[in-house]
C-alpha cells in the first residue's frame, strides 16, 4: 500500500492554523460533515454533524465507560459531545496547537475537564503505551495522514479486543478525466492523501492487523455537506475575504470547489477491532 502522497504533519498543522477561524465562520465548531437523512431533510448544519458524530458514539459501544483516543480531535466538539453522552474518558489529539488550547477550554467551560484532556501529539508517534485505550476514533482525519503508518500506531495503543472507528472520503468509482483531476487538485489542496474504494479500506484495515466489524457507504446522507459548504462561501465571498484578507483565497478556492460535487467522492463510516 503505497505511502507516496500522504501529507506531512507539518503541512496539515499550517492549513489547519487558518482554516480554524474560516471553518468556525462558515461552518461552526465541529469541523465535519452532516448527516441528513435524505434530500428532503432541512435540517441545520449544527443537528446534521452532531448526527454524524452520534453515529459514531453508538459504534463505540460504550454504554459501560471506557478510555477513547481521538485522534485528529480539532477543537474537541465530537469528544464532549462522546463524554456527554457516556461515561467514558476521552483523550484527544492533534498537531495543530492553536485546536488543543480550544479544545481544552470548551472541556473546561462545559465541566468536563476531569474525565477530558486534549493533547499535542502526532498520530504516526503517539506518546501512550501499548494497549491503553478500548476505542480510538479518527473523524475525518485519517485523509491528512499516511493511512497505513497511522492505523498500525492506532492499533498499538488500543488493547485486545478494542474497536476503532474511522470516517473517511471513499471513491465510489470510476472518474472521468476532468473530475479525477478536479479531485486530485482539491485533495492537493488539503494536503490529503489520495482517495481509496471500497475493496483499497478493506485491504488497509486487515493490511493494519485490525478485523473489519462494518463498512457502511453514508455517502448519500452526508453529500448535502458539499452543497451547503459551496453556498455558503458563494454568498458570504466578500465579506470573508474582507475580514481575514487575501490569505484566506485558497482556501475559500479550496471550499467552492466543484470537486467536492464530483459523483464519484463518496464518504464511509468504517468499524474495526483489534483481535483478541
Amino acid at each position: 500500500m503505497t505511502t507516496d502522497s500522504a501529507p506531512t504533519s507539518a503541512e496539515t498543522d499550517e492549513f489547519y492554523e487558518v482554516t480554524n477561524l474560516v471553518l468556525l465562520d462558515v461552518w461552526g465548531d465541529n469541523f465535519h460533515q452532516g448527516y441528513w437523512e435524505s434530500e428532503e431533510d432541512d435540517s441545520s448544519i449544527q443537528v446534521a454533524t452532531e448526527r454524524l458524530t452520534d453515529l459514531l458514539i453508538e459504534r463505540s459501544e460504550l454504554g459501560g465507560g471506557g478510555r477513547v483516543l481521538d485522534i485528529g480531535c480539532g477543537l474537541g466538539v465530537p469528544a464532549l459531545r462522546l463524554a456527554e453522552k457516556t461515561p467514558a474518558e476521552v483523550v484527544g489529539v492533534s498537531n495543530n496547537q492553536s485546536q488543543i488550547d480550544e479544545a481544552n477550554q470548551r472541556a473546561v467551560a462545559k465541566g468536563l475537564h476531569d474525565r477530558v484532556r486534549f493533547d499535542y501529539a502526532d498520530a504516526l508517534d503517539l506518546p501512550f503505551p501499548d494497549g491503553g485505550f478500548d476505542v480510538v476514533w479518527i473523524f475525518e482525519a485519517l485523509m491528512h495522514m499516511d493511512r497505513p503508518r497511522a492505523l498500525r500506531e492506532a492499533r498499538r495503543v488500543l488493547r485486545p479486543g478494542g474497536r476503532i472507528v474511522i470516517t473517511d472520503q471513499l471513491q465510489l468509482g470510476p472518474m472521468t478525466d476532468e473530475n479525477a483531476r478536479l479531485v486530485r487538485e482539491q485533495l492537493d489542496l488539503m494536503h490529503a492523501s489520495p482517495l481509496l474504494f471500497e475493496d483499497g479500506y478493506r485491504a488497509l484495515v486487515r493490511e493494519s492487523g485490525l478485523e473489519l466489524v462494518e463498512f457502511l457507504d453514508i455517502s448519500r446522507h452526508t453529500q448535502i455537506t458539499s452543497r451547503r459548504v459551496i453556498e455558503t462561501v458563494d454568498r458570504r465571498y466578500d465579506e470573508l475575504l474582507a475580514r481575514y484578507g487575501e490569505v484566506v483565497i485558497p482556501i475559500l478556492q479550496s471550499f467552492r470547489n466543484p470537486a467536492a460535487l464530483v459523483p464519484e467522492l463518496g464518504y464511509a463510516l468504517i468499524v474495526a477491532r483489534r483481535p483478541g
